[in-house]
């Protein structure tokens, strides 16, 4: 693509070295070796992509988007922010702007990956083709491509983006991560509709405090990035969100548009009722917990104002067996007690899945957590609290400690805390099988915080790791259902 056609639409401050040229990629890695590429010049958190810019003409780039001129003797354009002018110019140099697909995206600090997962369930048993953008992997249609981040920097994102229009897809259902707001990186994608399930206490090592995380949600549901909003007002910190926004916002929850009115729950799943406008409606899910009821209430909500007819909606919930790797995953364990793998890393999820186990559980529960490294530490020691309180016993263990020390970690879990209930093994292959070793006929063992993860990161490096596997190789169970390793 010609230079002259990226930059059109581009609001820049200045050009230096200007001269007509053929652009043939995009990158923000200066390590990255590129064909007539441009660079985009990033200010992180740690390094500034201007100091690398050298690097990045040595490997190819043609070109470079900057927050301030370089002595190089590219083409420079200086913006005021690198990141925004990423989006609009992956978007114009992908041609996702002309996207006819129709965008649907989902927030909030947990069920983002639960929530987009049924919406693609949904429309795919109504014979829609769906593309996917998540924390377990990306989707075009049946084919499963290998998981990024929650939500893809620019130049990946509209790349799949434009994959998934090539390939038919109808609608594109995407997580939205608050990191992935704040950092501009869904600046130039309308959404049709927007969802939110929740807000509860995460990244504040990123955001610094609730205010900040809380802000930085509500900013997506604005007239600028969406036409629509369906909110979930019953978690805490929504409901003002729902109030302030200037686009529709359909309400789900106990006193809201779409009425949560009964739940029964059981181990093969929950039964429910809900109302529109005075008319009840009832359906059944294989899916467990009041969290994940608030999940299907929100895809409900997202797919009616999308103009999806709601008696096709509760034929495929009610026929659909929902099969989330890494959420409130079951497996029987010899006909004697159940494992429960689950994603859970905060302390509203823990609180969630536990909740739900607390409520279907005949005999203890056993828990095994620990808590990520370099990030925020204020949750970790009410991590345990609630763990504590959910559970016959809690073994603390290692989570990704990424480059901070274990033992250092988990002293930050357990700061205080005096309870006979209280387990710390480091290593986490050792924690689940001690727990696995001790539980009874009946008891619940209940291991968060990885998931369908299948690596351990220990200072920068990724090692083959899966919960899954740890308690395949503990040679005394039998998988209930359709389980995903």
């Amino acid at each position: 693509m010609k230079l002259y056609e990226i930059i059109s639409n581009l609001k820049f401050i200045g050009i230096k070295n200007y001269r007509e040229i053929d652009i043939d990629s995009l990158t923000c890695s200066s390590e990255e070796k590129t064909e007539s590429g441009l660079y985009f010049c990033i200010k992180g958190m740690k390094h500034d992509g201007h100091n690398y810019a050298y690097q990045a003409i040595n490997n190819g780039a043609i070109c470079l988007v900057v927050e301030r001129f370089l002595e190089v003797d590219v083409p420079q354009i200086l913006v005021e922010n690198v990141r925004i002018a990423m989006s609009q110019i992956c978007s114009t140099f992908y041609g996702t702007y002309k996207s006819k697909m129709k965008f649907i995206g989902i927030t909030g600090t947990n069920g983002k990956t639960t929530t987009t997962m049924i919406i693609r369930n949904i429309l795919t048993a109504l014979n829609k083709k769906v593309g996917l953008i998540g924390t377990e992997g990306v989707y075009i249609g049946s084919l499963l491509l290998p998981p990024t981040l929650t939500t893809p920097d620019p130049i990946v994102l509209h790349k799949l983006i434009k994959d998934m229009e090539d390939n038919g897809c109808e609608y594109c259902v995407m997580e939205v991560s608050a990191h992935a707001i704040a950092l501009n990186k869904i600046d130039n994608i309308y959404f049709d509709a927007v969802g939110l399930t929740n807000i509860t206490k995460d990244h504040l090592d990123f955001f610094l405090n609730m205010e900040n995380y809380t802000k930085c949600k509500a900013s997506l549901f604005d007239y600028k990035h969406a036409k629509l909003g369906v909110i979930n007002i019953d978690s805490k910190n929504t409901q003002n969100i729902a109030k302030n926004s200037n686009i529709e916002i359909c309400k789900i929850g106990k006193d809201a548009d779409l009425q949560l009115i009964s739940t029964e729950y059981s181990l093969s799943g929950t039964e429910f009722s809900f109302s529109i406008k005075g008319k009840v409606y009832h359906s059944k899910t294989n899916l467990i917990g009041e969290y994940n009821i608030s999940n299907i209430m929100l895809s409900i909500g997202i797919l009616l104002k999308l103009g999806i007819n709601v008696y096709d909606i509760l034929r495929v919930i009610k026929q659909s067996e929902f099969v989330i790797s890494g959420r409130f995953n079951v497996i029987n364990c010899n006909n004697k007690f159940s494992a429960i793998i689950d994603y859970a890393h905060t302390p509203d999820g823990i609180k969630n899945v536990l909740g739900a186990i607390k409520l279907l559980a005949k005999k203890k529960i056993i828990t095994v957590f620990g808590c990520g490294g370099n990030r925020d530490k204020t949750k970790r020691r009410e991590m345990c609290d609630v763990a504590l309180n959910f559970s016959d016993l809690v073994i603390v263990t290692t989570d990704n400690p990424r480059y901070e020390n274990p033992e250092l970690i988990i002293d930050d879990i357990v700061r205080g805390v005096v309870s006979e209930k209280l387990v710390r093994i480091t290593d986490r292959k050792s924690a689940i099988e001690y727990a696995m070793q001790i539980a009874n006929e009946n008891d619940v063992v209940a291991i968060l915080g990885k998931g369908a993860e299948n690596y351990q990161e220990i200072k920068g490096v990724k090692f083959p790791y899966s919960d899954f596997e740890v308690v395949n190789n503990c040679n005394k169970y039998s998988l209930k259902g359709k389980i995903k390793a």
